[in-house]
């Protein structure tokens, strides 16, 4: 008889058996998994919030010259909410006006050894 049933035509012989990939790692503590990979740079952290600032550095923060710090968008945001406009969130001197004040200022922290200035 040649007639055979659509199950017997479409019968496929079974697939091989997948070999075993060993033994599973161990699990990673999360103490483990923070302290292992890069660290960022001391000048990617807000000195104030001690939080990573997001790259491009130059649009999520900014660079206060009375101190010569990075300070996070967030804690400027802070400090104007605290009604401290004018002065730096960092190190809490006013703000210069003009060229020469910013001038003295970073003249000011040549003078202190500072290896940024």
């Amino acid at each position: 008889d040649d007639t055979m049933s659509l199950a017997e035509e479409q019968h496929q012989p079974p697939a091989p058996a997948v070999p075993a990939a060993g033994p599973l790692p161990d699990a990673v503590t999360e103490e483990e998994l923070m302290s292992t990979g890069h660290e960022l740079p001391e000048g990617h952290t807000c000195p104030l919030c001690c939080l990573p600032i997001a790259l491009p550095l130059a649009k999520h923060s900014q660079f206060e010259s009375c101190c010569m710090k990075r300070v996070c968008d967030g804690c400027i945001l802070a400090s104007h909410q605290r009604g401290m406009g004018k002065i730096c969130a960092f190190c809490r001197t006013p703000t210069p006006d003009d060229d020469a004040a910013l001038l003295a200022l970073v003249q000011k922290r040549v003078d202190a050894k500072d290896p940024v200035a």
